[in-house]
């Protein structure tokens, strides 16, 4: 009977250092719907972002954390033909990694709003204005300095995170 008390105790000890492990950001909200895969974005040539905004939400990067949480906004205009209501039926997000010198490296996020449209015989032809804010997860790659750089359209943002041992 004591080896199953030892035992329950190990077992409780280890549960419960996972967990302090898997703290972190959370999970993301998002008002649109997010997508890594490439698709059929005939409309897009209609769409026009205006602004791209990034803030930090939660940034606790730690030897327990490597993830923080930001926001982007993205604002624009679509523009449809008459019976046809524009909408922003998803985002689609590209991570990868671009070496600046021979060590050094940046991580760059893509974000492209996907235009799509349904029938409504009330829309009237012309543009229509979009916002949209989404939250998203970043993963630390490296010790000290991590450089982000968000790209939608024309504009850039770059963050820079620093991950603590």
């Amino acid at each position: 009977m004591k080896k199953v008390g030892i035992l329950i105790v190990i077992l409780a000890t280890i549960l419960s250092g996972c967990a302090l492990f898997g703290k972190g950001s959370g999970k993301a909200k998002t008002q649109v719907p997010v997508t890594y895969k490439l698709g059929w974005w005939a409309k897009n040539a209609n769409l026009k972002v205006e602004s791209f905004e990034v803030k930090i939400l939660e940034n606790a990067l730690n030897v327990e954390n490597t993830t923080a949480k930001v926001a982007y906004t993205i604002t624009g205009t679509m523009k449809a033909n008459a019976g046809w209501e524009p909408y922003v039926g998803s985002v689609h997000v590209s991570e990868h990694y671009e070496k600046t010198d021979s060590t050094n490296k940046v991580a760059v996020l893509e974000f492209t709003p996907v235009m799509n449209t349904k029938k409504n015989k009330k829309q009237a032809a012309g543009n229509t204005r979009f916002k949209f804010t989404n939250e998203h997860l970043l993963n630390s790659y490296q010790w000290g300095i991590n450089t982000f750089r968000f790209v939608c359209g024309d504009f850039v943002t770059e963050l820079k995170l620093d991950q603590k041992k």
